[in-house]
């Protein structure tokens, strides 16, 4: 069962993006169960770097696409990309750090940041671009760890 369930509400419309979000809980998923089932600390790092590197990727891929349209408030949406990848780095140093309730900032993170971030912010500067094709400038990652 996935602690983190794509849901329609987060669908911005944009096939793209909305692909791109669901692996981000994906990922989100694969670590939280690491972090749940008490797996290995390089089990659970391999499936934070996994989740921090899937989500610099679609930050820049999202970014990208948003200036290709001359989105409003390009600069704004990178502050807020910046933001959520801090606070993946700063799950990175308590994982390694083994500060107890990695799990928990994980999920605050989800929860209270990335998803509203999908919501809100995304589904603001994409409703521009309804109807507007999506290309990807390179493959998506593999989703393995």
């Amino acid at each position: 069962m996935s602690r983190f369930p794509w849901s329609d509400d987060y669908a911005t419309g944009n096939w793209v993006i909305d692909i791109q979000h669901r692996r981000l809980l994906e990922f989100a998923d694969l670590l939280f169960e690491a972090l749940d089932t008490h797996r290995t600390v390089d089990i659970a790092t391999e499936a934070l770097a996994a989740l921090e590197n899937y989500t610099r990727y679609h930050f820049a891929e999202e970014e990208a696409f948003l200036a290709s349209i001359r989105a409003p408030g390009l600069a704004k949406h990178r502050r807020a990309h910046a933001s959520l990848i801090l606070d993946v780095e700063a799950m990175r140093f308590n994982l390694v750090s083994r500060h107890p309730g990695v799990g928990a900032q994980l999920a605050r993170w989800v929860l209270t940041c990335l998803v509203p971030h999908m919501q809100n912010e995304d589904m603001a500067s994409l409703a521009i671009t309804k109807g507007t094709p999506s290309v990807l400038r390179q493959p998506l990652p593999s989703t393995k760890t």
